[in-house]
Formats: structure tokens, sequence, C-alpha cells
């Protein structure tokens, strides 16, 4: 369906920037959205996209900020992207789940929160079967970067 739309005014914006609202937006049109969900941010009342924002929100794809708010209209940042992506693929890892010979980068350091999320979204790999989805990834092989030219 309509995973990608674009703007009232008939414009896409393919080269413009893209917010947290409507990357929560994006995310929330693979999936169902959630019904009568209550507002978990302090600033997305009367917001365009607060259903969408809110039904990820619910699904634990999204998570705001220390101060209540989510900044809907604030570009979001790579490692924000990720971690969206990430949580609505059920991908996780954790310093128990890896295995010898992961992709580092040297911007990219333990202390930062994102640290795993990089990891496990610029690492080919494959891992065991989990119990539960919510349950993290035990690696198994680290693989070549994907070619998508194949």
């Amino acid at each position: 369906g309509n995973v990608l739309t674009g703007y009232a005014d008939g414009t896409f914006g393919a080269a413009r920037p893209i917010t947290r609202a409507e990357f929560a937006a994006i995310a929330s049109r693979f999936d169902a959205l959630e019904d009568d969900t209550d507002s978990q941010f302090s600033d997305v009342s009367g917001h365009w996209a607060k259903s969408y924002i809110n039904s990820a929100a619910k699904k634990g794809w999204i998570t705001g900020y220390s101060d209540g708010t989510f900044k809907p209209d604030q570009y979001i940042t790579r490692a924000e992207a990720m971690t969206m992506i990430n949580r609505v693929l059920d991908r996780r890892v954790d310093a128990a789940g890896l295995i010898d010979g992961y992709k580092v980068f040297p911007d990219n350091q333990e202390s930062q929160w994102y640290y795993y999320q990089v990891i496990e979204a610029t690492n080919y790999h494959k891992y065991a079967e989990r119990a539960a989805m919510s349950d993290m990834e035990k690696w198994t092989t680290i693989l070549s970067d994907k070619t998508w030219n194949e």
C-alpha cells in the first residue's frame, strides 16, 4: 500500500531530510495501526502523525527523550533510524550474543546508547534460532557484506 506518500501540494520531496514523525509513519504503515493509543509523548497532540507515532510507541518500535517529548519535526539521525528498523524487524543483539570478527567503526563507541544497534544493522550475520522474537540473538556466523546485484 501507501508506505511512502507525498505531500499535500503534490510533491514527493525525495531530496529532503526526513523527520522523526515521517519515519515513524513509514514504519507504522508496514503493519496495522494500534487503535486508541494514548499519547506517550508531551509534544504530539494535534500533530498530523500522532496516530502513527503512538502506534509505533505502543509496539515498542520508538521511544522518546528523557524529558517526555518525541520531537516529531526534528530530523531523524542515522542511529535513530537504524534502531527503529532493528525494532520493526525484531533484530537485537548484546555483548553475550556477539562472536569475534564483527565490523566496528571508530565513531561507534560502546558507551553510546546506539552501540549495539549499529553493530546489529551493519554486520551481515546468521544467528541461532530464538525461543521468542523478543530474545537477543546469539550470532553463529558473520557473512561477507551482501551485494545487491546478485
